[in-house]
């Protein structure tokens, strides 16, 4: 038997904050766009407890994750490998990091995390206090084509698989799940606004849709954007994203299908990174990017060289990686999940996929924290990615490699 319960509460900052997702953006939010929301979708199946979580933010620390599930674990009697917190990843949201930066933004930050704290656990009481609904199950699947994809290959092999899972009592719908993977950054640099951006307004938009509330999954997205296909970078353009990509979902809806939950194994992966960076390479890394700012002209160029020398001064100043890297696996009948604590590349979620044995398949990330870009090998070197990523080459495929054979083992 399946039971559902749904909440959604608004998490938009009550004052001007400090936006995270481009280096290059050093000033407060002077407005909002579109409104920030915590969903929580809490699942009983068989018996078994499940509590979901996702966050209309760029990223999340493991701290504060920790801190949430612990609560909501002990709480409800739920085990803590259950209770999953997300973030989307629009770079449109406040910062909410505990980088020291500032006294100003160290109190901005400090405070919103108070409030979010509490709006998140807030939304979790709500789904127990108004209890279960029993329901059926369905999925809806396809694939988007025209909108977005590898941001750095147009013609790289990538996921656009969309899937909707849809929660039904007595024939309406009551709540829902939306996995996809795309990076939220049709808005650039230039968007002082808070927004919850691509994935946090097709989920407003599904929510309309069917009148109820949609937990949005974000994918491998590490390198997924719309980068290669964009008309522009302000609301018009994410308007204009958002709408195509609906319509595509709209066709999608003849082939919904049943989809058979049941409790079965919850298993977790582990993989350790501990690295001390070569700082003289590092070094001379930071000078040639310096120089290839120094003479970039494009909007695009710029961002990304920034971004990748914030990060690169940072991993000097840090000195190596010390990081484990922490992933749940959900063998739930027809529905298989795998966390992922970071942006894992494409690629990446498309080998993990290949390894699940469930009809329908979903490769979750920014689940719990984010530890930074998962890159492939051969990347290194070519782009941003791999100047923010705090791994040395080779070790995200070992990484990947250690996931699918615990999702092997779990299978057994």
């Amino acid at each position: 038997m399946v039971e559902v319960s749904a909440a959604k509460y608004d998490i938009t900052p009550e004052f001007p904050m400090y936006m995270r997702g481009y280096a290059m953006r050093t000033g407060k939010s002077i407005g909002v766009l579109d409104r920030l929301y915590c969903r929580a979708l809490c699942l009983r199946i068989d018996g078994e407890i499940f509590v979901w979580m996702t966050l209309d933010l760029c990223r999340l620390e493991e701290l504060i994750s920790d801190y949430v599930r612990g609560v909501v674990a002990a709480k409800y009697s739920v085990p803590v490998e259950h209770v999953i917190l997300s973030t989307i990843h629009t770079h449109s949201g406040p910062d909410i990091s505990f980088e020291d930066e500032g006294e100003d933004r160290n109190r901005r930050k400090a405070d919103y995390r108070s409030f979010l704290v509490g709006r998140v656990l807030a939304a979790v009481d709500e789904c127990f206090d108004r209890g279960f609904l029993k329901v059926t199950s369905s999925v809806v699947q396809g694939t988007i084509e025209g909108v977005y994809g590898n941001r750095n290959y147009r013609d790289k092999p990538s996921d656009k698989d969309v899937n909707l899972i849809l929660f039904r009592n007595e024939n309406h719908v009551v709540a829902g799940i939306a996995s996809l993977t795309c990076h939220p950054t049709v808005l650039g640099i230039h968007n002082m606004k808070i927004s919850s951006d691509l994935l946090g307004n097709i989920g407003k938009a599904l929510d309309e849709k069917y009148n109820t509330i949609f937990l949005t999954m974000q994918g491998a997205c590490g390198d997924m954007g719309n980068r290669q296909y964009r008309r522009g970078n302000d609301e018009a353009e994410l308007w204009r994203v958002r709408d195509e990509i609906m319509d595509q979902i709209d066709g999608f809806g003849a082939e919904e299908r049943p989809l058979e939950l049941k409790a079965g194994g919850v298993g977790t992966s582990q993989y350790t990174v501990r690295h001390r960076y070569d700082t003289e390479a590092l070094r001379a890394q930071i000078a040639d990017s310096e120089k290839q700012l120094a003479a970039a002209v494009g909007e695009d160029e710029k961002k990304l060289l920034w971004s990748g020398l914030r990060h690169m001064k940072r991993k000097l100043e840090a000195g190596g990686v010390d990081v484990t890297l922490k992933s749940v696996m959900f063998h739930l009948g027809d529905l298989e999940i795998v966390t992922i604590p970071g942006e894992l590349f494409s690629t990446f979620g498309l080998r993990i996929k290949a390894a699940m044995e469930g009809p329908v398949r979903i490769v979750w990330g920014y689940a719990n924290y984010s530890a930074g870009y998962i890159v492939e090998r051969q990347e290194y070197g070519k782009g941003y990615e791999s100047m923010q990523t705090p791994f040395p080459q080779g070790e995200a495929e070992l990484y990947v490699e250690q996931i699918i054979e615990d999702l092997r083992g779990e299978s057994v």
